[in-house]
């Protein structure tokens, strides 16, 4: 009996000794730095002085009577909501596109990865030349007659932040892409010859079979999606950290500045953590959609 009950412990054991290195590191490197940041978030602290004021919910209280944090808050949403329509929605239309061609197939999924290796300051760099008012996107209006539609893409309130969110896009659009034909493999194609004995044409076909097959996937694309456009902060700050007048101000952008610049690391804690609860909710929100979707 001894024998029977050591051997099934071993067994229920074994298995979490294979786990402790990966929780060790996520305890270390992800659990305890968000867990800190919460902590400094009911505290003023300067980042620097060894002793921190407790001040509860003081910063939170603050946060909400900010009229920056509010305008931050307004265009990550804006940002995040133009980049899930590219990424997610273009992103499966460009792989089902994708899934389609035999030709040159590998030398177009070659140039839509490509600017995925690439360095987000190093995106940032290409585009803020693009964007000149006399850089190449200005000057190809103007050489085809649309000169009406040149206009300073990073200087003008109205139009920076949806011009940043296009290039963040373009950078990260290849991974959605990828996905996306990983889960195309997976879809049965007989369901394709049915629709097609059914009369449905292309577009039936996309709507009725390809989307409702790749649902789960798109629930991954959506969430990785959402998460890395809630947390970007290198193409708007090589770029215009946040300007002009605030118009490209983010969440991220505007915790960096008011933490490590205005040494208010409290403040700045605080605003991550708004941050985190607000991708958690959307994602459990968006989550729960789905489930409905599929019961």
């Amino acid at each position: 009996m001894f024998s029977d009950t050591s051997s099934r412990l071993s067994k229920v054991l074994a298995p979490l000794l294979f786990l402790l290195p990966a929780l060790a590191i996520y305890l270390t490197f992800a659990i305890y730095p968000t867990l800190s940041v919460v902590q400094y978030s009911f505290h003023d602290w300067d980042g620097i002085s060894p002793d921190m004021e407790w001040v509860g919910l003081g910063n939170y209280l603050e946060m909400f009577d900010d009229r920056i944090f509010w305008e931050a808050f307004r265009n990550t949403f804006a940002w995040s909501a133009f980049i899930i329509v590219i990424n997610v929605g273009l992103g499966l239309v460009i792989a089902a596109m994708l899934s389609r061609v035999w030709r040159a197939r590998l030398i177009l999924q070659t140039a839509i990865v490509l600017p995925v290796v690439l360095a987000p300051v190093t995106v940032a760099t290409i585009w803020r030349w693009m964007y000149q008012p006399d850089g190449v996107i200005n000057e190809a209006f103007r050489g085809v007659g649309l000169e009406a539609l040149a206009t300073p893409w990073l200087g003008s309130p109205d139009v920076v932040l949806f011009a940043l969110a296009f290039a963040h896009s373009w950078s990260t659009i290849g991974l959605s892409v990828i996905i996306f034909l990983a889960g195309l493999q997976a879809v049965d194609e007989d369901l394709y010859d049915a629709a097609k004995v059914d009369g449905a044409t292309t577009l039936q076909a996309f709507r009725h079979v390809t989307m409702p097959a790749l649902r789960p996937v798109t629930a991954v694309v959506f969430i990785l999606t959402l998460t890395a456009s809630f947390k970007v902060f290198d193409i708007i700050w090589a770029t215009t950290q946040g300007g002009p007048i605030r118009s490209s101000e983010l969440l991220s952008t505007y915790m960096y500045k008011r933490g490590a610049l205005e040494n208010n690391y409290g403040y700045g804690a605080a605003i991550g953590v708004a941050l985190l609860v607000i991708v958690s909710l959307a994602t459990i929100i968006y989550m729960q959609i789905q489930e409905k979707k599929d019961a």
